[in-house]
């Protein structure tokens, strides 16, 4: 028994580190595992981390993790705690890196475009890892959330986006730009490849049409907002403005804050718990 566990444990371990190379039934086996950095596009920055889990079938759902770092900088590795939680709560997960602000003419739109470029790709090696290529679900912190929940308003006109979540993600591009430009108008600037102040017609419709607070509607896929009450960085009024506008609509949502906590809570255990739990019972609850 024990050689028969080394020959298999030898065997799944050089199909891992290949993921590319199919075994003779043309698909990965069922093991729980993560395989790190396999590529989406030509760019360096466009890789993926891949969460398994040993249970999985043809209808176990994925789930797009999407990093923070003001659209500037960042890195997957930062969120492999979503990637580890969700896994082994019965999801596939692809934790993902993307191209980061550059002299890019559009950033905001090559960056949604990454998303788009690693969920196809996901849903085009489906049948290979053993999940399902019909929905999937979004959750990204800080600049990442704002991402997730920009994608998913915006390019889900097949309607596989069925739910997503934000973490401390800023909804609304032109109150944070209005109202504290000293912090976030160099940011957003390059981001968006133009200065809101002084307030133009154009420049006030770029910063509102990258905004989630303005691209929702009623048909916006579920959302979930997580925030820390004392968050100096992206303050809660982000969240809690977009949740207040989902209800006014009629969208489906949920809000959930954090007393004492800042931009981020990854070292408090309980919090962390409470965030994967939440994301769990989101997801399969609109499926």
């Amino acid at each position: 028994m024990n050689r028969l566990l080394l020959i298999l444990s030898i065997v799944f371990g050089f199909t891992a580190c290949q993921p590319d190379n199919p075994p003779p039934n043309g698909t990965f086996p069922l093991v729980d595992t993560v395989i790190n950095n396999l590529s989406y596009g030509n760019d360096p920055a466009q890789k993926f981390n891949l969460g398994l889990p040993g249970t999985r079938n043809g209808q176990t759902p994925l789930v797009i993790v999407v990093h923070g770092g003001g659209w500037v900088t960042g890195d997957k590795g930062e969120l492999q705690f979503l990637l580890n939680g969700l896994k082994q709560r019965g999801f596939a997960v692809a934790n993902v890196n993307y191209r980061l602000t550059t002299n890019n003419p559009d950033n905001y739109k090559m960056q949604l475009d990454d998303l788009d470029s690693a969920i196809q790709h996901c849903f085009r090696k489906a049948s290979y890892y053993t999940f399902s290529d019909q929905k999937v679900y979004l959750v990204g912190h800080s600049a990442g959330g704002h991402l997730s929940l920009a994608y998913s308003y915006t390019r889900n006109s097949n309607g596989k986006v069925k739910a997503v979540g934000s973490l401390a993600g800023p909804t609304d591009l032109y109150n944070l730009a209005y109202y504290n430009n000293v912090v976030y108008g160099t940011v957003l600037t390059t981001y968006l490849g133009v200065s809101l102040i002084p307030v133009t017609p154009a420049s006030e419709q770029r910063y509102k049409s990258c905004s989630p607070q303005y691209q929702a509607t009623a048909s916006s896929p579920a959302t979930i907002f997580f925030h820390g009450e004392l968050d100096p960085i992206v303050n809660p009024d982000q969240s809690s403005f977009l949740f207040s506008r989902l209800g006014t609509l009629g969208a489906d949502r949920r809000l959930v804050t954090y007393p004492f906590t800042f931009h981020d809570w990854w070292t408090d255990n309980t919090k962390v718990t409470n965030t994967l739990d939440e994301l769990r019972t989101w997801y399969l609850s609109h499926p």
